[in-house]
């Protein structure tokens, strides 16, 4: 077990001795994007396979966000928290645990779908500290390429933590036009998240 944990620990500072020893590539990863990412890429995944990233654009601070992710694999969670907790404090970067909510956006796209945010309803029901969630869409139909889109929309108006932490379920079913009116707009959602967290640890 400690052979493990001493293990673990050091693939991890490996990891971040390479980051800081690329720190200005990395930073300017435009430079040769495809070829950095692949390193990057294959240098996370000797932590992890799973593990996966985002870069932000040049922030009015002058640094970056790293967000490293789990691309929502809930087992991995801790792994990612491990890795950003031992992270170095670095001059041009803000180190992120976690895909996070992002502030005016209105759509996104996956695989051949658009889905504006305008279009996107839910209900939900408590379910033991969770919450049982109902999309309705419209425009929806049955396909497999729904379940990445709700998933991308969740992370955009939630993150990654909460989507996988804070859901017991994702149903989706088509919008009825006539249910508009007993429904909640879905960026009502992090706010209705986050007064049942509070209701269920008090």
């Amino acid at each position: 077990m400690f052979d493990k944990l001493f293990s673990k620990k050091s693939i991890q500072d490996a990891f971040w001795d390479w980051f800081k020893k690329n720190n200005d590539a990395i930073f300017h990863f435009e430079r040769n994007q495809d070829f950095l990412f692949r390193i990057l890429k294959t240098e996370l995944n000797k932590i992890h396979s799973d593990l996966v990233f985002e870069f932000s654009p040049i922030l009015e601070d002058g640094k970056r966000e790293f967000v490293i992710s789990a691309d929502g694999n809930k087992s991995v969670f801790p792994i990612v928290k491990d890795l950003v907790e031992k992270a170095p404090n670095l001059d041009k970067w803000h180190i992120v645990a976690f895909r996070q909510p992002r502030k005016g956006i209105t759509q996104i796209s996956y695989d051949n779908l658009i889905v504006n945010f305008e279009d996107v309803f839910f209900r939900f029901g408590k379910d033991n500290g969770q919450i049982a969630l109902e999309l309705n869409i419209r425009g929806f139909y049955e396909a497999p390429e729904w379940t990445g889109a709700a998933f991308i929309l969740l992370d955009n108006v939630l993150g990654e933590y909460y989507t996988e932490m804070s859901l017991s379920r994702i149903d989706k079913k088509l919008l009825d036009e006539q249910d508009v009116k007993q429904l909640y707009p879905i960026t009502d959602l992090p706010k209705i998240v986050q007064d049942y967290y509070s209701e269920w640890n008090n």
